[in-house]
């Protein structure tokens, strides 16, 4: 295939996040008995030199907890320099608005603190300075599309500098 002088604008392989850090795929050492495909980068300004997007995106097929990145420590989080959509997308062809699993997430903090679940496709907008987190995944019945849109300006490492980590009674951990 011919390679379009516009070449540079198309991410062919996404980076994963590793510890807050962009790793391109192929060095990533996969376990089988991980639930998801994890986060793929699949735009940054690592991918794009100026692209002022980040888009990760990962499937899920089986019940998982998602959260700020540490397996072992999901609690929230909240960014105050940025806002961030998650999409939550069916992959049923013949009723796409069905999710396939039920998706349980935590927005808030102390006594604003509170769960929306969803089990249709759905997005859900996170304004700069809304915690958020964790993300429970249940009742899988099919795989489900995941995607988190962030639109900052930053550099990754400057992004995950912004990241505050909160307890699930609101204070910063």
């Amino acid at each position: 295939m011919a390679e379009s002088r516009y070449e540079k604008y198309v991410v062919r392989r996404p980076n994963v996040l590793k510890d807050g850090t962009e790793v391109p795929i192929e060095k990533m050492v996969w376990r089988k008995e991980r639930p998801t495909t994890g986060p793929n980068v699949i735009m940054s300004r690592d991918l794009i030199k100026g692209s002022d997007a980040v888009i990760e995106c990962g499937l899920i097929w089986r019940d998982c907890v998602a959260g700020n990145g540490k397996p072992d420590n999901f609690a929230p989080h909240k960014h105050d320099a940025f806002d961030e959509i998650f999409c939550f997308l069916g992959t049923d062809y013949q009723n796409p608005h069905d999710l396939g699993a039920e998706a349980e997430f935590w927005l808030g903090e102390g006594k604003e603190l509170d769960k929306v679940t969803m089990n249709t496709s759905a997005t859900v907008y996170v304004p700069a300075g809304l915690a958020h987190f964790p993300l429970f995944w249940k009742n899988v019945k099919r795989p489900a599309m995941f995607v988190v849109v962030i639109c900052h300006g930053l550099d990754r490492k400057d992004y995950w500098k912004k990241v505050v980590p909160i307890s699930m009674e609101g204070r910063p951990i």
